[in-house]
């Protein structure tokens, strides 16, 4: 294990890997395993190579559930390369981590450990850190931005926003997840959707956040952002919503990535 994990407990396994092409020039991965309450979580973490001052922290939040939108190096290499230290958990039970994922429920521990590994690291500034979540992903930042204020600024990436809107919606295709990893349906769980909507919670969000959200998104529909957007606009909270015409759930071709690093550069810590 290489030192700058030495003094850190809660790293179980930090083992460098092969940088994904594109690139191998710039930064340095590790394929981490860290654990998180009685749990072991996997993972990985992406920085610059080149350290000339201490890096600005960023967690990343996949999308999906279980073995489906598992985190690849590649998205953290990304930001990476915009002078971050970034790392981005796969949740617990997943990839061959312990415990079991609940589709937002007690894995935003592994988030929050998650900040804390990061912020022990010895290259890292220690102010706060930002945070990005993609789909899935923006249900779990939303969540860890009304408990941590250490977030100083968030970006959301075509985000769950309503567990209610996204059930109604979505709801053949999210029987799964939200049956089989929540345990029922909104009449049966109501405290759980909720739980899982941050609409519903909007007053408690910490940081300044930005939601990108793209209008042919058909898995998390446009109504989630446009709502979070009046939630968070009656709360009095920092915030900005950009709208990309034609863009899918994956955002891809549209400036996002840019977008959030300039919100971020605008929030500096």
């Amino acid at each position: 294990m290489d030192k700058i994990w030495e003094n850190i407990s809660e790293i179980i396994r930090a083992d460098k890997m092969e940088t994904p092409e594109g690139f191998q020039e710039n930064v340095d991965v590790y394929s981490i395993r860290y654990s998180s309450d009685e749990c072991e979580v996997e993972g990985f973490a992406a920085f610059p190579k080149e350290k000339k001052e201490k890096l600005p922290v960023l967690i990343y939040n996949r999308g999906g559930n279980l073995e489906f939108g598992v985190l690849k190096p590649e998205t953290l290499c990304e930001y990476a390369s915009y002078g971050y230290a970034v790392l981005g958990s796969q949740y617990r039970g997943n990839c061959g981590g312990t415990g079991r994922e609940e589709f937002g429920g007690r894995e935003i521990n592994d988030v929050l450990h998650l900040t804390d590994i990061a912020l022990k690291l010895p290259f890292v500034r220690t102010e706060g850190v930002y945070m990005v979540g993609h789909s899935r992903g923006g249900m779990m930042t939303y969540q860890a931005c009304a408990i941590d204020s250490r977030i100083k600024a968030a970006g959301i990436h075509a985000g769950l926003a309503d567990s209610f809107i996204m059930y109604k919606r979505e709801r053949d295709s999210m029987l799964p997840e939200y049956h089989g990893l929540v345990g029922g349906s909104p009449e049966e769980l109501p405290e759980a959707f909720i739980h899982r909507s941050a609409t519903c919670w909007a007053d408690k969000i910490k940081p300044p956040i930005i939601i990108c959200q793209g209008t042919a998104d058909w898995r998390v529909v446009p109504e989630q952002a446009y709502k979070m957007d009046r939630e968070l606009t009656k709360a009095g909270k920092e915030h900005i919503l950009k709208i990309y015409e034609g863009a899918d759930h994956s955002l891809k071709g549209t400036s996002a990535v840019e977008d959030i690093i300039d919100w971020f550069a605008k929030h500096p810590l």
